[in-house]
Order: structure tokens, then C-alpha cells, then sequence
């Protein structure tokens, strides 16, 4: 797999799941977006979906060839609050996090080269 793969492996897996991003709810309208990274290290096509909907988001980081969820970070969705509430879930791999800007931080190495 190189950079071009993981691209369009990655857009034809979002357009799969989320059509063109947006859905619709009672509780409000829900958006999707991603974005992916080739690891050329690990050989690895990481992609990154971010789910917001009215209060929260969710974002996802997965291997997109193998299925495996690296890390998954779910809180309110102002990530610009002085002091914003614990995540419900914020993790990569083994480590945990207590805040959206430290998951950022722990799936850097992922993202990048």
C-alpha cells in the first residue's frame, strides 16, 4: 500500500458509512468527517473519523486495511472550554488520556512520519 491507496481506500470507506457526512436526527443534526494518514514505518493506512452531533463527538482511529480501532476519544464537543468535563472515553492503545488535546497528542506518532 502506499500514500494514493490509503487515500482512496480511506474516501470509498467514508462514502461507504457516511454517504456525504451529514445525517439527520431527532436529536439534532450529526456530521462525519475524515482523514487518513499513510504510515510508510509501519506500512499502515491509519483513518480518523470524527463524529459530531448536538453536545459531543466522537473520533475513531483506525487501521483502515486490518479493521483494528488504535484509539477512540468520546467528550463534549468544545474542546475550547477552560476546563471541559472528563471524556466518557479517551484512549490509544494502552495509554489513557483525560482530555481531547491529550488524545491529539498520543496519536501524533500515528499521523505523521
Amino acid at each position: 500500500m502506499n500514500s494514493e491507496q490509503c487515500s482512496s481506500r480511506s474516501r470509498a470507506q467514508f462514502s461507504r458509512d457516511w454517504k456525504d457526512g451529514v445525517e439527520i436526527t431527532a436529536e439534532g443534526k450529526t456530521t462525519a468527517e475524515f482523514s487518513n494518514h499513510y504510515n510508510a514505518k509501519s506500512n499502515t493506512c491509519f483513518y480518523l473519523l470524527t463524529v459530531s452531533s448536538p453536545g459531543t463527538r466522537k473520533k475513531m482511529l483506525f487501521d483502515i486495511n486490518g479493521g483494528e480501532l488504535y484509539g477512540e476519544f468520546q467528550g463534549v464537543a468544545d474542546i475550547d472550554l477552560p476546563k471541559p468535563p472528563m471524556p466518557k472515553a479517551c484512549r490509544v492503545e494502552s495509554f489513557y488520556c483525560a482530555s481531547e488535546r491529550e488524545w491529539h497528542v498520543l496519536i501524533e506518532p500515528y499521523m505523521e512520519d
